[in-house]
């Protein structure tokens, strides 16, 4: 799993907002960045076997609603690579006054 399998997935949404690790600098929310954090691989007797990758995507908006919405519209997108473990996360940032929504999940291959 690479940062190329997922943004196809997500390019349309955010009005095309939609960044790897980081957005940049004078971006207008909404925005969605999106960055795999780790892996890990399974063995088995005959050698290497299955890796589950993590995939954590950030919607950043102006409203917790918004930003949830937008949070929705990327678990729908990634719905087809079948990923488990969904974790969300909701926060403020005080600096810039934008909401975010986190998804974090699994993806195994």
């Amino acid at each position: 799993m690479t940062e190329a399998d997922i943004y196809p997935r997500l390019s349309a949404l955010a009005a095309g907002n939609v960044f790897p690790y980081l957005a940049p600098q004078g971006t207008s929310a909404p925005w969605v960045i999106y960055l795999l954090p780790s892996s890990a691989g399974e063995d088995v007797f005959c050698g290497p076997a299955e890796t589950a990758s993590t995939v954590q995507v950030d919607a950043w908006a102006s409203s917790i609603d918004e930003a949830r919405a937008l949070r929705n519209q990327v678990k729908a997108a990634l719905a087809d690579l079948h990923p488990v473990g969904l974790n969300e996360i909701n926060d403020y940032e005080p600096d810039t006054g934008l909401y975010r929504a986190t998804l974090e999940v699994q993806i195994w291959q």
